[in-house]
């Protein structure tokens, strides 16, 4: 099957972001993550806004001219000349980078016309598709290309790899009920073909209207050709 949301190489997201930008990252989110080292010693959880990771992207790619436009309702949080970047900060859970992310929100949908409980009720996929994911797929086909990018944090040593996911428009799938899954307790609707199944989890989540993305552990720390590393961690 050929899927519109694809992972990248470890070379190809150096060649996009530049190798300037790779080592500014790594500045950017010490300045930012560093700070949690007093709380860390005291034993409480690392915490951290989701616009840092926007803002970490924005600042070391501004000498390319990246800009943070994330205070909109646009799908993408940072721009660089015609790439647009839709930022997700995503932890581990654990210490092993083999488990299955956090989830981050892709599109929400709080318009009443979208129906999703009671499509989740009627198990009405192509409701929910219509509803959910066709509106995220008309945002990201405006002008430019989009990648979904991901600091993928260990929970246990806050280091950070950076995953990316490249955006093809022009191979986004149209509805098929076979490959849009409902859970048993009706809470999820699984999408499997628009991105592989062994690289994320999508799915659209009832009880906060809105489509998510889970990153698959397993897949990407097999091999490092699938990530850069832009942060060794505390």
């Amino acid at each position: 099957m050929t899927y519109s949301i694809t992972a990248m190489t470890h070379d190809e997201i150096v060649d996009n972001l530049k190798i300037e930008s790779i080592n500014n990252l790594q500045k950017e989110l010490h300045s930012r993550i560093s700070p949690a080292q007093k709380d860390l010693d005291k034993g409480r959880p690392f915490q951290i806004a989701k616009e840092a990771w926007e803002y970490a992207l924005a600042d070391a790619t501004e000498w390319n001219g990246g800009k943070w436009v994330g205070h909109g309702n646009s799908a993408e949080d940072v721009v660089v000349g015609k790439n647009k970047y839709d930022i997700k900060g995503l932890g581990t859970g654990s210490e092993r980078w083999t488990t299955t992310s956090g989830e981050a929100s892709v599109k929400q949908t709080l318009r009443s016309d979208a129906k999703i409980d009671e499509s989740f009720l009627r198990q009405d996929g192509a409701q929910l598709w219509s509803g959910v994911v066709d509106s995220w797929m008309q945002k990201v086909t405006n002008e430019g290309k989009y990648f979904i990018t991901v600091f993928w944090r260990n929970t246990k040593t806050l280091a950070v790899r950076l995953v990316m996911f490249k955006v093809n428009p022009k191979k986004f799938p149209k509805f098929d009920s076979s490959q849009c899954v409902f859970s048993d307790s009706k809470s999820q609707m699984l999408i499997n073909n628009i991105v592989d199944p062994e690289q994320a989890k999508l799915y659209v989540l009832r009880s906060k209207h809105r489509m998510e993305i889970r990153i698959k552990g397993k897949y990407f720390d097999a091999d490092s050709n699938r990530y850069v590393e832009v942060y060794k961690g505390l």
